[in-house]
């Protein structure tokens, strides 16, 4: 039997809608091309969570993180992400870089603050579940 590494999510990044040139889904495959590169999530390691639940067809997404570094800049980092239209990029437990969210079904961000970090979370709705990013 093969062996097979698991382990928590990571490498979150962060890539408001506007700044999508391309974003194209073929079965579970996602292209994407942007301006820039997309916006590491500042995501303290081991605390990325990504949650999904369905619903008659409709699929809800939630990913969590906390983030340190509380002060007014990146709370201004944060505030302009909560009045954007995001996607998400992350690792997952096997390795693959999985894209959440998409023009027609965004993620939307909010967050609070407590016990030393920003604890934010990125939700949204899709009828399809999150999509693998292709090479």
């Amino acid at each position: 039997m093969e062996q097979l590494t698991v382990s928590v999510c990571h490498s979150l990044k962060i890539i408001p809608v506007v700044r999508l040139t391309r974003f194209a889904r073929f079965r579970s495959r996602v292209i994407l091309i942007t301006v820039g590169t997309p916006d590491d999530a500042a995501a303290v390691p081991g605390s990325v969570k990504i949650s999904t639940t369905a619903d008659k067809g409709i699929i809800k997404k939630k990913i969590t993180f906390d983030r340190s570094g509380v002060s007014d800049s990146a709370a201004d980092i944060l505030e302009s992400y909560k009045c954007q239209r995001v996607v998400a990029t992350y690792v997952d437990e096997s390795g693959n870089t999985r894209v959440a969210g998409s023009p027609d079904f965004p993620l939307a961000l909010d967050y609070t603050t407590g016990n030393g970090v920003f604890t934010v979370t990125l939700s949204g709705e899709d009828t399809k579940p999150d999509g693998y990013l292709a090479d």
